[in-house]
């Protein structure tokens, strides 16, 4: 049975005119005639036929004309209207249940398969072979100007959005393009050249083209692995060979030349690693040390004369005589220059060349990828730490006395007068009154205030009187850097004489007295080792010294020395601040001289009895911060921080302020960063 679409049954209608739908019936063949008909009332009619509901995008506009000669099923008849929509740039995408017209432009449906070829659809075809940025090249020019190619990395494939009967074109052309030639594999171990030197050797004669074969290289087992075409692996592997030929039974010889390192340290800890035997660094040495096993490689033994820091003094002549002895010892060649180090095993041999701070491995390629490879990760800039230290001294002294002393009888000094002198100053009164032969000055006393009364030569009063206070704040804020795990020392002080000992000498006739005396550092000394830990954690063994002077006098003998010394091993965070050790004291001494039972006495007691009240308070803490320094950029913000800190103690010393007037305040801050 044949029907007649029924919006064209009226051939001679006005143009975009249709008549009313009549009933279709279904499974009849369709013989389609349109010639000028609104898209709209053509998908209206398709609906019918086809049974499909379709949704037409406010953009599908415009006026259709066809003609099939032969009638059509219902599907023929659905392929006919979407080869209708794609000459009109429009498409019919399936959403679900229903079917919706919109241009082609917007036209994107899931990946799937069962599609006509007519119909918009998103395709992945994956490679094997063929790199997608190469594919999506070669396919975008016959891709429809509304669908697009995209190329993936992971997995390796592209994306194609098109009609699908493109899209079934360009996978054929995908296949064909990937599956000519095939892949190939190839584990090339080498005995004696080098892999990395072999590999980079081939991959600069292939170039870096997408269809060049891909080659790694693994130094631990001397192997070079090539990925691609068959011919390419082939010929990889025949150049790899070539190049493999031995050139002689010798050994492959290289100088590894390190940016931080230290060569004598890396050949140690290869020495150990790989367990050789220890080279003399010097034939001569060698020859000596065969010849005579007294004396060891490397070192001559010879006499010389050692003169140690002992002086004799001639106290009359005041001649300072140095005594000296002599003994023998045993020197190293070469002293003055640093001393090459190396071993041997046998299959290869490793010497330090410290001049150069390079090393010298002659060996077999394999174990000379490996020494290669050890050393680089040896070869790292090592972190330095900058140690600062604050000591911390608070002291404050109190001192009052009060005595009054008295006598009868005859013949007294018969002085009266009274004065205030101090010690503190450059001459006291006691002194200008001795000076002018005054009377007073035989009573008087050196500090205080001293007041006497006396009537005639049978009565004398004396009367005394001291208060005294100090107070002293010391601070000291050392600071060092040095390397990581590196022991380090700063001292800032005097080098005092100490006397040891005295003699005498008779030479000729004439008694000689000697007098010997050390030497030793007096002031402030910081020595610490740092070692960082994982998690910006420093350990550090410090030992912290301060000493000074108790009466700073000329001379060697009888001298004091106050010492304040902090032995200990602690852990501190990076930039963060930790107290070491410290003390609080406070000392009070009441002593009181009275004449028995009149000193009881109130009131009248005063007279017969002298008081004496000291009060000492000291408080001493040492604190510590460290930071690690890592890189150049760090180590140039402490030291311009370091600097700028010694502009302002410059600019400080041009303050000419009174400290009597105006007296300075606490040096402490609120908080510790300030202190350093």
């Amino acid at each position: 049975m044949k029907a007649l679409l029924p919006i064209l049954a009226l051939a001679g209608a006005a143009v975009g005119q249709v008549p009313p739908p009549t009933p279709f019936q279904p499974g009849a063949d369709v013989v389609v005639n349109m010639h000028d008909v609104d898209i709209a009332a053509v998908a209206d009619q398709i609906s019918r036929i086809t049974g499909r509901t379709l949704i037409l995008d406010p953009q599908v506009r415009g006026q259709v004309t066809v003609t099939s000669a032969e009638p059509l099923s219902n599907e023929a008849v659905w392929d006919l209207f979407q080869s209708v929509l794609r000459v009109h740039g429009f498409a019919a995408v399936r959403s679900g249940r229903v079917w919706r017209v919109v241009p082609q432009a917007n036209a994107v449906r899931d990946v799937g398969g069962g599609y006509p070829g007519a119909q918009v659809t998103t395709r992945l075809i994956r490679l094997h072979n063929v790199a997608p940025e190469t594919a999506a090249r070669i396919f975008r020019p016959i891709v429809a100007q509304f669908g697009s190619v995209e190329p993936l990395t992971n997995p390796n494939a592209i994306v194609v959005t098109d009609y699908a009967d493109n899209i079934r074109r360009i996978e054929a052309l995908a296949r064909a393009l990937d599956g000519s030639g095939g892949t190939a594999f190839e584990t090339i171990t080498l005995a004696r050249a080098s892999a990395k030197e072999v590999g980079q050797a081939i991959q600069s004669l292939f170039g870096t083209a997408e269809s060049a074969p891909k080659v790694a290289v693994d130094e631990r087992s001397n192997v070079v692995l090539v990925r691609g075409d068959p011919r390419s692996v082939g010929e990889a592997k025949h150049m790899a060979e070539r190049m493999d030929r031995p050139g002689g039974a010798t050994p492959i010889t290289r100088v590894i030349r390190l940016k931080n390192a230290d060569a004598e340290s890396v050949t140690d800890v290869l020495r150990g690693l790989l367990g050789g035997q220890d080279q003399s660094p010097n034939p001569i040495a060698r020859t000596l040390a065969n010849a005579n096993p007294t004396i060891g490689a490397g070192a001559i033994g010879t006499s010389i004369t050692n003169t140690p820091s002992t002086l004799a003094t001639n106290p009359v002549t005041g001649a300072t005589t140095t005594a000296t002895t002599t003994s023998s010892t045993t020197l190293p060649l070469s002293s003055s220059s640093p001393q090459s180090t190396g071993f041997s095993t046998p299959d290869l041999a490793v010497q330090s060349a410290p001049e150069l701070n390079a090393i010298v491995v002659r060996a077999t390629p394999a174990n000379l990828a490996q020494i290669q490879s050890m050393v680089e990760q040896l070869d790292v800039r090592r972190p330095q730490v900058m140690i600062e230290a604050a000591i911390v001294e608070i002291t404050g002294d109190k001192a009052e006395a009060l005595g009054v002393q008295f006598g009868l009888g005859k013949n007294l000094p018969g002085v009266t007068g009274a004065t205030s002198s101090f010690t503190n100053i450059d001459v006291g009164i006691r002194d200008v009154l001795a000076a002018l032969n005054v009377p007073l000055a035989a009573v008087a006393s050196s500090s205080g205030f001293t007041g006497a009364i006396s009537s005639g030569d049978s009565f004398q009063l004396l009367v005394q009187a001291l208060g005294t206070s100090s107070k002293a704040n010391l601070l000291s804020t050392p600071s060092i850097t040095t390397l990581d795990n590196q022991p380090a020392q700063i001292v800032v002080g005097q080098n005092v004489p100490f006397r040891t000992g005295s003699y005498t000498t008779l030479a000729g006739g004439t008694t000689a007295p000697f007098t010997t005396i050390e030497r030793q550092d007096v002031g402030l000394t910081l020595r610490i080792i740092p070692r960082i830990h994982d998690g910006e954690v420093v350990r550090l063994d410090v030992s912290q010294e301060v000493s000074s002077l108790t009466d700073p006098v000329s001379g060697a003998a009888d001298l004091i020395t106050n010492r304040r010394s902090i032995q200990t091993t602690v852990l501190a965070d990076n930039a963060q601040t930790i107290v070491l050790g410290g003390l609080i004291s406070d000392d009070r001494i009441n002593s009181k001289s009275q004449v028995p039972v009149l000193g009881d006495i109130p009131i009248i007691g005063n007279a017969f009895k002298s008081r004496k009240l000291s009060q000492t308070k000291r408080t001493l803490f040492v604190f510590l911060r460290p930071t690690i320094l890592r890189t150049a950029e760090q180590a140039a913000v402490a030291t311009a921080g370091k600097y700028a800190r010694l502009r302002s103690a410059e600019a400080d010393l041009s303050d000419n302020s009174s400290l009597l007037l105006d007296p300075p305040k606490a040096r402490l801050t609120v908080e510790i960063w300030g202190v350093y």
